[in-house]
């Protein structure tokens, strides 16, 4: 009794943590609006508009994309006492999934892996990010659609190291497929890596790749399971199948796992990288891997993010506990107008937020250069 005690005065300290942030997260519901308010009074900034509104408009189709998603360590442990009350596995989505269901088109990048091979590492202090099975809930429930698994962490399997034959890769396809999510950037062999998911939504064909510059020994190989590479070896590869992508779908959006981790800015390779994939036919690239948010650029018309941000992370530096959310709506296969959505982790809870007032402004100067 003591314990179930102290246990409850712990969850309620957190509870309370969570409600104070999560009220905030609540009185913003701006990401439906057709004309968002000002920075001064929301946190999402209208930032281009391509296409002029007319009496046959049709019908947008508006995507969100995240930064890097932990579903291990901290974030399992804290998952897993919340089940034990609630019978869910939303927690680390708890203040956000109204928004995220919302979209046409939800796109997450998963840092990590889902299996049972493991328990959950110790929190915080293992690199391994296995995560249970059941957390693949949480996505669920928040809507997501198409998840990148080209990361480095993705054959995590907790106590048997960072491989056990690619079980724990595996369990993550089955898991995210499971639950009516769609994988792209890995596979049982090289050229199923590098097949892109294909989304239709009010007409309009969307093609996600996923591809990873990030540790050679989880890349596939024509004969091992792993995720797509990315190298300057690979560059024209790449190209190729974003030309591919572009005959079968008329948006083609690459996401790579890339960069220097804790770096504020991109590398000059990176930039001339995702120039080239906007020259080949892409119309968006969508980073992660640094753990903290880099300038964004555009290019071409087109738009460029080398980094979002940890959306759910247990890292401790405040910059870690920073993402952005972009959003991007197409029509007729277009980028019609795009906004950004700053996200705060809470230090106690490792809830993600909708961030507000002066903390907004700050996230989304960084995201600008600022």
């Amino acid at each position: 009794m003591k314990k179930i005690s102290s246990y409850l005065k712990v969850m309620g300290v957190l509870i309370f943590l969570g409600i104070m942030t999560g009220e905030a997260g609540r009185s913003r519901r701006v990401l439906s609006q057709e004309a968002p308010p000002t920075i001064a009074n929301t946190p999402v900034v209208p930032t281009m508009v391509v296409s002029e509104p007319t009496q046959s408009r049709p019908q947008p189709v508006r995507i969100l994309f995240t930064g890097d998603i932990n579903l291990g360590r901290c974030i399992a442990k804290f998952t897993i006492r919340d089940h034990a009350y609630t019978n869910e596995y939303n927690y680390p989505f708890q203040f956000v999934s109204e928004e995220l269901r919302n979209a046409d088109i939800t796109v997450g990048s998963l840092d990590g892996s889902l299996s049972d091979e493991s328990p959950p590492m110790p929190c915080p202090n293992s690199m391994n990010l296995i995560g249970p099975i059941n957390m693949a809930e949480g996505l669920q429930s928040s809507g997501f659609d198409v998840i990148t698994i080209a990361t480095n962490h993705i054959k995590d399997c907790g106590v048997e190291g960072f491989d056990c034959d690619s079980r724990a890769l595996q369990d993550t396809i089955n898991t995210l497929t499971g639950a009516g999510i769609q994988p792209v950037g890995a596979g049982n062999n090289l050229q199923e890596s590098r097949l892109p998911v294909i989304v239709e939504r009010n007409g309009i064909r969307f093609a996600f790749l996923g591809i990873d510059q990030i540790d050679k020994r989880v890349w596939a190989t024509e004969n091992k399971p792993g995720t797509a590479p990315l190298s300057q070896a690979y560059i024209e590869m790449i190209k190729t199948e974003i030309i591919s992508a572009r005959q079968i779908a008329d948006v083609v959006i690459v996401m790579p796992q890339w960069g220097v981790e804790n770096s504020p800015k991109p590398e000059d390779f990176q930039q001339l990288w995702a120039q080239e994939f906007i020259n080949a036919g892409a119309s968006l690239v969508i980073g992660n891997h640094p753990h903290i948010i880099q300038p964004m650029e555009v290019y071409s018309d087109k738009l460029i993010f080398y980094a979002l941000g940890n959306f759910i992370f247990d890292q401790k530096f405040n910059y870690q506990r920073e993402s952005i959310v972009v959003e991007v709506s197409f029509i007729d296969g277009k980028i019609d107008s795009w906004q950004l959505h700053p996200v705060s982790i809470n230090y106690y809870t490792y809830q993600p937020h909708w961030a507000e007032g002066t903390e907004a402004e700050y996230i989304l100067a960084r995201a600008r250069g600022n």
